[in-house]
C-alpha cells in the first residue's frame, strides 16, 4: 500500500497540470511583487524556478535579485515587495 502511495506521490507531482498551475501562480506573484516594487520606487526584478524537491513534491519559487530592497539595510529602504506580493498585498 505504502508503495502505492508513493508512485502516485511522485505521479500526481510530475503532472504538467499541476506544475503549469504552480507556474501561472508564481508568475501571478511575481507580477504583483513587480507592480509593489516599481509603486514604492524600487527597482527588483523576479524570476521563477520550478522543479521536484528531494521528497519529491513540485514546486514553484519567486526570487527576488535586489535582497537589499526586499529586507532593507541602514542604506536602502525596506520595500517587502516579494512578502507582500505573495500574502495578497
Amino acid at each position: 500500500m505504502a508503495d502505492y502511495l508513493d508512485q502516485m506521490w511522485r505521479k500526481i507531482n510530475r503532472d504538467p497540470k499541476l506544475q503549469a498551475a504552480l507556474r501561472r501562480r508564481a508568475e501571478a506573484t511575481a507580477a504583483r511583487a513587480t507592480a509593489i516594487s516599481r509603486a514604492e520606487g524600487g527597482t527588483a526584478n523576479y524570476s521563477i524556478r520550478t522543479g521536484i524537491r528531494p521528497g519529491g513534491r513540485a514546486y514553484a519559487d519567486v526570487v527576488s535579485d535586489n535582497s537589499e530592497e526586499e529586507q532593507g539595510t541602514e542604506t536602502v529602504r525596506r520595500i517587502n515587495a516579494l512578502r507582500r506580493a505573495a500574502r495578497g498585498g
